[in-house]
């Protein structure tokens, strides 16, 4: 999905934002901007979350932050951590652990700095204890189930810090269901935003449950075209993909890959696409996943 205006003028938002609250001089912060516009103007067609990463690298230059949320990435993945056994004990419990595995990793999509004005822990606790009444289209949850139990390889593609944890739940049912299953996990190679990178999934172990390879970049999504040897080959020889998050939908949408996007819908790009109430979650495949234009 290319940026259109509503994109442009979030990143940039978001680039303003960090201009000023940053330690620079006005003069500094003036010239900021003024490259921020000249990058804008001159950019060529591209997706949105390509167009963040090329800002936030601009921005970084100036100001030499270049993990704006290392603190908060790390409090909510040592937040999650804290609830992970319990969340466990609560899915092994549930009629339907695939379900419940699978709802508590679309509710931690929340946590997304980018998406969400104002991230809260309240808020997300809300979520997790409404878990249960998450609906998700349940013929995609078929396709789903019968693509796992007949697949070899599944390649899962992260989003955010913190979610990251629930996304490894996920995948401890995912194990326990489908044992012949390989999987690996994709993550972001270098900060940006609160995206999920390896060191956020070497800190939650990630590592010790499964294969974690990074994407190559810091785009707050996934460019197929610049992955690394290793992620390439698990990009072309999974059966399947799970791909969390809007900025991996964004950038793999249009692929022709098997991938089921699993995402709330959290900006207005999104909820207009697909004609819903922000923090609606949205399970589908590339082949049938249903974009209103």
């Amino acid at each position: 999905m290319n940026a259109d205006q509503k994109c442009i003028d979030c990143c940039k938002r978001k680039a303003l934002g960090f201009i000023k609250e940053s330690d620079l001089s006005e003069k500094r912060k003036l010239y900021a901007q003024q490259e921020m516009e000249e990058l804008l103007f001159n950019s060529k067609i591209m997706s949105a979350p390509e167009l963040m990463s090329r800002i936030l690298a601009m921005v970084g230059k100036y100001t030499g932050i270049q993990d704006s949320y290392a603190r908060p990435k790390q409090m909510y993945n040592q937040l999650l951590l804290a609830k992970e056994s319990a969340i466990l004990r609560e899915i092994h419990n549930a009629d339907d652990p695939f379900l419940a595995g699978i709802q508590y990793a679309v509710t931690g999509n929340y946590i997304d700095f980018a998406g969400v004005q104002d991230v809260q822990e309240s808020k997300l606790q809300e979520l997790l204890d409404r878990r249960a009444a998450i609906e998700l289209d349940t013929e995609e949850l078929t396709f789903l189930k019968s693509e796992l139990a007949n697949a070899k390889r599944l390649l899962y593609i992260t989003d955010n810090a913190g979610e990251i944890v629930l996304d490894k739940i996920f995948i401890h049912v995912l194990k326990e269901q489908y044992p012949n299953l390989e999987i690996a996990v994709l993550t972001r190679e270098a900060p940006i935003l609160n995206d999920a990178t390896i060191q956020d999934a070497l800190e939650i172990g990630m590592d010790r449950l499964v294969k974690v390879l990074p994407n190559g970049t810091s785009v707050p999504g996934t460019i197929v075209e610049r992955l690394p040897a290793e992620a390439a080959a698990w990009m072309n020889t999974a059966n399947l993909c799970i791909s969390k998050g809007q900025g991996n939908f964004e950038t793999l949408h249009g692929s022709s890959r098997n991938i089921y996007y699993l995402f709330l819908c959290k900006c207005q790009l999104f909820t207009e696409a697909f004609g819903v109430e922000p923090l609606t979650p949205i399970l589908g495949n590339e082949k049938r996943i249903s974009v209103l234009h």
